[in-house]
């Protein structure tokens, strides 16, 4: 069985997984999983599932070795997983960011609310079908498989979804599409804002403004497709606008 296979990453997308962060100490709280409620894959993860991990790897064990990511990147580590337990709601964590560049900028990412993700490496040592596919298909609330045991290799605070930036809209109509891109169109608002104002290092900046120009390509597109003939012009100029403030920051941020 290949690596890919045994290694999986699961999302939990919610603004609240970030529970407190302090700046001046470089300390954020919040939670890299959540219990019993059904995800994109028909999981639900119980609580007890972590609970080997962090006896055998956690922080107070005699062998730490879970990590705290950025992205899932194994050479992007943001500090050292200092409190790792499991609560009523899901995995919580506190973790003391490092001093040096990265988490320099990882702190002042969240206290501007641009984390607003968390997600787990890990490899599933017990599951349980809770009932066949067609009727997961019949009642996707009920959920397809419960993870019992997962060994837990690392958790990551994710600068955006885990996937691509098409992602929120896919299969979306009507009203939800409209507060998704609601949600894309503040979004890229506040990674413009950021980029302006923040004092953090050119690489970060670098990388949001990526995140930032696909974000505007995506609003764009999906609003001109939206109205055909009978375009907002209102919204299209504004990120057609903002697309060009990008390119001309992103092209200072070179020279």
């Amino acid at each position: 069985m290949c690596i890919k296979q045994l290694f999986s990453y699961k999302n939990r997308v919610t603004a609240a997984s970030i529970k407190d962060a302090d700046g001046k100490k470089g300390i954020v709280t919040g939670y890299f999983a959540a219990f019993d409620n059904v995800d994109a894959d028909g999981d639900i993860i119980r609580k007890g599932a972590f609970a080997k991990s962090i006896m055998e790897w956690g922080p107070a064990s005699s062998t730490p070795r879970i990590k705290h990511l950025l992205n899932h990147s194994a050479n992007q580590s943001l500090g050292k997983i200092t409190l790792l337990i499991e609560d009523t709601k899901g995995l919580a964590y506190e973790s003391q960011i490092g001093s040096h560049a990265l988490g320099v900028d990882f702190i002042k990412m969240v206290e501007s609310d641009l984390i607003t993700e968390h997600s787990i490496g890990y490899q599933t040592m017990k599951q349980n079908q809770l009932q066949d596919y067609s009727g997961y298909m019949k009642n996707p609330m009920g959920g397809w498989h419960e993870l019992t045991d997962l060994k837990l290799y690392e958790g990551s605070s994710l600068q955006c979804w885990g996937s691509n930036p098409n992602t929120p809209l896919t299969g979306l109509k009507g009203k939800e599409k409209e507060e998704a891109m609601q949600l894309l169109i503040n979004r890229q608002k506040n990674i413009e804002k950021f980029c302006r104002t923040s004092t953090a290092t050119d690489e970060t900046i670098e990388l949001l403004l990526i995140e930032c120009k696909q974000l505007t390509q995506l609003i764009i597109e999906n609003t001109e497709q939206e109205t055909k003939t009978t375009p907002e012009r209102g919204i299209i100029e504004f990120t057609t606008d903002a697309l060009d403030a990008i390119n001309i920051f992103t092209n200072s941020l070179k020279n």
